[in-house]
């Protein structure tokens, strides 16, 4: 049986999602648990794939992971530490993860007198197919990506963003929101940003914060089972009660 789960985690807990020697990584973490519990006997043989290596710092509410396996993968999994399920389904045996319709990312902005205007428009230039060169880490890739959407919303001091595409390069949002964040505090004009999109100059405009990155879904021509992890349930509860203590 071969079987897909949606998976979440708190990037800020481990060193990225792709496994790395002596590092604590989500990757690693579901292979030595499943390994150990005999779900799986390696990852070769498992066919043990993954939607998206996120960077350290990065976290996920929706990244997914896919296996031959026996026994229930999902009940092994649903107690990890840092790492929820947040769904499964049974998959057909040449399912990849990666070949999915779309992902969606959201970037977490703390509006400390940001120019919103500016920021759209900025947002707005990196909408549809461009060379991200000037915009993303090479690693040999085509670095040609079309960005299908870019929603921008505000609830009260924070500001969401959602980058909406097939795939991405590595280090492509962070290096766009580097420029969208510099561009909303007058540090930098909408001219330079368009001329690095067209490769007109050779430009490198930082990276923003990792930890203010969420991976919101991956999506796919069929429904998971769906359920809301109890330790996501408990920290919304911390958190919420964080709130309106603060505010008593």
């Amino acid at each position: 049986m071969r079987i897909a789960i949606k998976i979440g985690y708190d990037g800020t807990k481990f060193d990225g999602f792709a496994i790395q020697p002596n590092k604590r990584t989500v990757e690693g973490e579901i292979l030595k648990l499943l390994i150990k519990t005999k779900i799986i006997e390696d990852r070769k043989k498992a066919k043990f794939q993954y939607a998206a290596r996120t960077d350290k710092g990065v976290s996920a509410f929706g990244n997914v992971i896919a296996f031959n396996c026996k026994g229930n993968a999902v009940k092994v999994l649903q107690n990890m530490k840092d790492i929820w399920v947040f769904g499964f389904a049974e998959v057909d045996e040449k399912f990849n993860p990666r070949k999915c319709i779309e992902k969606i990312y959201r970037y977490y902005l703390y509006d400390d007198g940001y120019n919103l205007n500016i920021i759209k428009q900025t947002l707005a230039l990196f909408k549809g197919k461009h060379n991200f060169s000037n915009f993303a880490r090479l690693d040999g890739r085509n670095p040609i990506r079309e960005i299908k959407k870019i929603k921008i919303r505000k609830k009260g001091k924070i500001i969401k963003i959602d980058f909406i595409a097939q795939s991405f390069l590595w280090n492509q949002i962070r290096r766009i929101m580097a420029a969208v964040i510099k561009a909303g505090k007058g540090e930098i004009d909408l001219q330079e940003i368009e001329n690095a999109l067209k490769c007109n100059i050779k430009k490198n405009f930082g990276l923003a914060p990792a930890e203010n990155l969420v991976l919101l879904d991956v999506k796919y021509n069929f429904d998971f089972n769906k359920f809301l992890p109890w330790q996501v349930c408990i920290r919304k509860e911390i958190y919420a009660d964080a709130i309106m203590h603060r505010n008593k």
